[in-house]
């Protein structure tokens, strides 16, 4: 059994994409996490429904606002 932090490990470094509580889509680059699953993303972009993009730079984010992970 592989424990999902664990496999987050294995992804530091890597684009990700984040789908958060509110229905925002945001992808970067995975820096670090906490046990809490608090992520650090860096070059984060957040996509909105319309299309657009937004550049956001470096995040911080609250492991419990994050619904998925994925690579990207």
């Amino acid at each position: 059994m592989v424990k999902p932090l664990d496999l987050m490990e294995q992804h530091v470094g890597s684009p990700v994409r984040l789908l958060l509580k509110d229905g925002r889509q945001i992808t970067g680059k995975l820096a670090g996490f906490d046990p809490y699953m608090n992520l650090v993303l860096e070059e984060a972009e957040e996509a909105s429904r319309d299309g657009t993009r937004r550049s956001l730079g470096m995040l911080v984010l609250r492991g419990n606002n994050v619904v998925s992970l994925a690579p990207a």
